[in-house]
């Protein structure tokens, strides 16, 4: 793949056969990152024949763009009704997706989400549930869940990904994405560096699993990361041009989970520790941390454990006669960690048996036989040195005291936080080895 930027609309509504099995498609019919997006807002609602729109939005993403969205939906003669949240901060849960449903339109034939991850995120869900398609107007360059067909949200207290549908079309303005704050900017950043260690993790899994993975998926992804990490410098000084083609990773993001049918090409290890500090931080009601920001934070975290592995001196021979770290006292642990989201995370062990002994012996012969094959992907990510210059160039929190993440939480996060998903990862690989908690050791007194 030649090292240029890449055209988002080949890969929209139209199905492409794959060497890999597979035809990839992503349903979104059009992706508009301009200056004067919103212009083209009201004119696709029209052309697509919708109606009657319901928008969806935030207090503040109302006042940026809902407003507007409305008066030009106005002006074509379209009549939309809405819903604002009051919070800004609101929890992607079970009693915002209530809200919702209570204050809907019935007679709305399309929903218009009006904002960037959580507003995303359930406007997805909830547009799935009642039949209704939907697009998202997006407020900033803050994640890369716009284009996904996946909707994470809270259930039961704890963070589930959900499979939904993907947008119908995805407008951004170009000033409204560059005029967004400097940490929601800088979480973009992060979500996408987090893409090097998702991709490594995914190729873990199909070397020791055998699970199925798609390198041209994987090249699509990895081509727009690395064109990305060498904008950090326009992306940190507030580039229009830069962050629009930060915009377009974010996006392409989202559809390679529409190409796979899961978000393995967007969401590993680095992820499930983003995922875990966001509910303790709910659950300790100690404040907010965008998704993105935790997820460059736990990609740094994620890269030193790369590294260890891959400087470790072993002998694979042995492997087999490594005993599986399960500790008398699990479930303990897990109530004490994951506190009203435990049963959720047990249910999940009880059904997938993720760390069942017999599997782990069959995992540890797959180890011992590629262990060459593993080194070779333990070597392909970047430093964490590396990382952090990254993310300090765009201005973005790398280190967990930089977010107040407690001490406890960090290296809960590194032994436990691969309990939330049924997913393969450095994380289960180090269990496997019986590493994880010793590594876990090792880091937590560096932060």
């Amino acid at each position: 793949m030649k090292n240029d930027k890449v055209d988002i609309a080949q890969y929209l509504n139209n199905p492409t056969k794959c060497s890999c099995g597979k035809t990839h498609f992503a349903g979104i019919k059009m992706v508009e990152i301009s200056e004067g997006a919103l212009d083209k807002v009201a004119a696709f609602v029209r052309d697509s024949g919708y109606e009657r729109p319901f928008i969806v939005a935030d207090c503040n993403t109302y006042e940026i763009a809902g407003k507007v969205v409305l008066d030009k939906l106005a002006d074509h003669g379209i009549s939309a009704s809405s819903y604002v949240f009051a919070d800004a901060n609101l929890s992607p849960d079970e009693h915002a997706l209530g809200t919702l449903l209570m204050n809907l339109d019935t007679t709305c034939d399309v929903v218009i989400a009006v904002g960037s991850g959580t507003i995303n995120d359930l406007s997805r869900f909830f547009s799935f549930q009642v039949g209704l398609p939907y697009f998202i107007v997006a407020t900033a360059p803050s994640m890369d869940g716009y284009a996904s067909s996946v909707a994470p949200l809270l259930r039961n207290n704890l963070k589930t990904t959900f499979e939904c549908h993907v947008p119908v079309a995805i407008f951004a303005e170009l000033d409204i994405l560059a005029s967004a704050p400097v940490e929601m900017i800088a979480a973009g950043f992060g979500d996408v560096l987090g893409k090097y260690t998702c991709l490594a993790d995914w190729q873990l899994s199909a070397i020791i699993n055998d699970e199925y993975y798609c390198e041209w998926v994987a090249s699509l992804t990895r081509h727009s990361l690395e064109r990305t990490m060498k904008l950090s410098e326009g992306i940190a000084r507030g580039d229009k041009e830069a962050i629009g083609e930060l915009m377009e990773t974010l996006i392409l993001s989202g559809i390679a989970i529409s190409y796979v049918g899961n978000s393995r090409p967007a969401s590993g290890s680095e992820h499930h520790l983003a995922h875990f500090w966001e509910m303790q931080l709910l659950w300790g009601d100690k404040g907010h941390v965008l998704h993105g920001t935790n997820v460059g934070i736990g990609t740094i975290l994620v890269l030193q454990l790369y590294q260890s592995l891959l400087h470790e001196t072993l002998d694979p021979s042995s492997f087999q006669g490594i005993e599986a770290p399960h500790s008398e006292n699990w479930t303990a642990d897990i109530e004490r960690v994951f506190l009203d989201g435990a049963s959720e995370v047990l249910a999940l062990e009880e059904v997938m048996g993720k760390n069942d002994l017999q599997k782990h012996q069959q995992r540890l012969g797959a180890i011992a036989e590629h262990w060459d094959q593993i080194r070779e992907v333990l070597a392909s990510v970047p430093s964490p040195a590396e990382a952090r210059k990254l993310l300090e160039e765009v201005h973005a929190p790398y280190e967990p005291v930089h977010v107040g993440l407690e001490r406890q939480w960090v290296y809960d996060a590194l032994v436990y936080a691969k309990e939330i998903r049924a997913r393969y990862t450095i994380l289960q690989l180090l269990w496997d080895l019986n590493l994880l908690n010793d590594y876990a050791g090792r880091i937590v007194p560096e932060q």
